[in-house]
């Protein structure tokens, strides 16, 4: 592999990290919504539980980071497979 292929794969995957770290940064601030007005009804408890909207937030925010990191993971392992195998 040349220098100009080996360049493109380094900018492709620092643009596939950028977008998944802008991804991130939006799930975080979406949580500011529990202090604000717009997010009034997370503070409200769902159903007859003790769980609140922001719990739940909370707990779908981590999952969903989680998986991000494992489909960018997932995304870089097959380029890198398919880059080692062109001549």
């Amino acid at each position: 592999m040349d220098n100009d292929n080996k360049l493109r794969l380094i900018q492709a995957k620092t643009r596939r990290r950028l977008l998944f770290t802008l991804l991130t940064l939006i799930l975080y601030f979406s949580f500011i919504l529990n202090w604000t007005t717009a997010g009034a009804a997370l503070t409200r408890r769902l159903g007859d539980s003790h769980i609140t909207g922001s719990l739940l937030m909370f707990a779908v925010t981590i999952i969903l980071l989680v998986l991000l990191e494992l489909v960018f993971l997932l995304i870089n392992l097959r380029i890198g497979v398919l880059s080692r195998r062109r001549p």
